[in-house]
């Protein structure tokens, strides 16, 4: 039982990482009041494929770059149409309609049907001395890829920035009080557009994780909707970054589930539990709305002003 339980771990933390690290730039963005990132599932599959494609060039830290800028172009698509006065909802459609199709096609075109698929060099893992000769827990730090513990830095980065630094405070300043913000001589246009930024190098650096960290190959539409997992998760996080990285790990369990049900009997059917991290993300924010409208029904009645 033990080691069933190490095994969903290990599968937890590797189906999580990609999550937090989409989920930490989405809570850039949504605390600097820029929208909802529903282009994070085109952003996503599009870093997955420039992680690729870098990595078969020149290794995978590469292909970790190449994720990231591409992340950062689909920032910059997002920002210049919110300048330009676009709505956020269907800009972000658009991004994901962009990534996903353009991605597809590349692939396509890079490796033609028929060929043998591309396979590129992995992620290195890190093993920790001392923490992997722990009894039960010690496989949890061995051989670990190195994305699980650049997700841990960034967590506690964006925890820092957005808690302590300059930066974070006139992005929290001119999402939750714009008009405020701007008569303070804090350019509201400037400072959503950076997030937009930060937004899409964390989605594309996690797209780049996802297909780097341990399968080292491309597929179209890979990222299966993780983009819109994470828009779940930052809610249930209620925008905070450590909550992010919780809350992703809790979703990670359900999805090492159903992998782990593809090699081996667990008395359900292996789609039932490819379901699990949907139902898991539908069934939580039930229960966060209903957390939350009981909360509202028990405030006191506001005041109207004289």
């Amino acid at each position: 039982m033990a080691d069933f339980v190490v095994l969903v771990l290990i599968g937890a933390i590797s189906s999580a990482t990609p999550l937090i690290l989409a989920g930490l730039g989405e809570v850039v963005l949504e605390r600097s009041g820029a929208g909802i990132g529903l282009g994070l599932e085109g952003t996503m599959v599009s870093g997955a494929l420039a992680g690729v494609l870098g990595a078969a060039l020149a290794g995978p830290w590469v292909g970790l770059g190449a994720g990231v800028v591409v992340g950062l172009g689909f920032g910059v698509l997002y920002a210049a149409a919110l300048a330009c006065g676009g709505d956020g909802v269907l800009i972000g459609i658009t991004l994901t309609l962009l990534g996903t199709g353009l991605s597809t096609y590349v692939a396509q075109v890079a490796d033609p049907a028929g060929n043998t698929a591309l396979s590129v060099p992995t992620l290195p893992t890190i093993s920790l001395p001392g923490l992997e000769q722990l009894p039960v827990l010690g496989p949890l730090f061995t051989g670990t890829s190195v994305s699980a513990y650049l997700a841990i830095a960034a967590t506690l980065a964006v925890w820092w920035m957005l808690r302590a630094s300059r930066l974070g405070l006139r992005l929290r300043a001119v999402g939750d009080d714009p008009v405020s913000a701007s008569v303070l001589g804090i350019s509201v246009r400037r400072h959503r557009a950076t997030a937009a930024l930060i937004a899409g190098g964390f989605g594309g650096l996690a797209g780049a994780v996802l297909s780097l960290s341990s399968i080292g190959s491309f597929a179209p539409m890979m990222s299966a909707g993780r983009g819109f997992i994470v828009l779940a998760v930052v809610i249930l996080a209620r925008r905070h970054p450590i909550g992010v990285g919780a809350t992703a790990l809790m979703i990670g369990i359900f999805d090492s589930l159903a992998l782990l049900a593809q090699t081996r009997s667990l008395g359900l059917p292996v789609e039932a539990y490819q379901l699990l991290p949907w139902i898991a993300s539908i069934v939580l924010l039930i229960v966060d709305g209903r957390r939350r409208a009981r909360r509202a029904h028990h405030l006191p009645p506001q005041k109207e002003p004289t």
